[in-house]
């Protein structure tokens, strides 16, 4: 029942709750933080509020927007989520979204 985890492992597992355990954490596993990356996560969290932003298991950074985009919006550009290489990238990224939010808000033929 778990030959495809124990090849995936390498070693067999002795009871089936470690190897359920084992499964449940192999692919959601978090990539750890160093102390100056946890202060760059939440520098760029606490500017860009509308937006959810994590670091991925290898290294990726993302934010996803805590709400719903138009379609208008996303026709001119507006991401619900966006990803980068470092933090630098991200928070640049961010940055254009925010000018194309605003754009967005301020042209009366796009919001109807």
């Amino acid at each position: 029942m778990f030959a495809w985890l124990l090849a995936v492992i390498g070693r067999p597992l002795a009871d089936t709750p470690t190897a359920l355990k084992a499964l449940s954490l192999a692919h959601f596993r978090e990539q750890p933080l160093e102390m100056g990356d946890m202060t760059t996560l939440e520098d760029i969290a606490r500017v860009h509020t509308g937006w959810i932003i994590w670091r991925s298991d290898v290294g990726r950074w993302w934010a996803t927007r805590r709400g719903p985009v138009d379609l208008d919006a996303i026709r001119m550009g507006c991401a619900m989520t966006l990803d980068a290489d470092d933090p630098e990238a991200l928070d640049a990224a961010l940055a254009a979204q925010a000018e194309l939010t605003a754009e967005f808000a301020a042209d009366p033929a796009a919001t109807g």
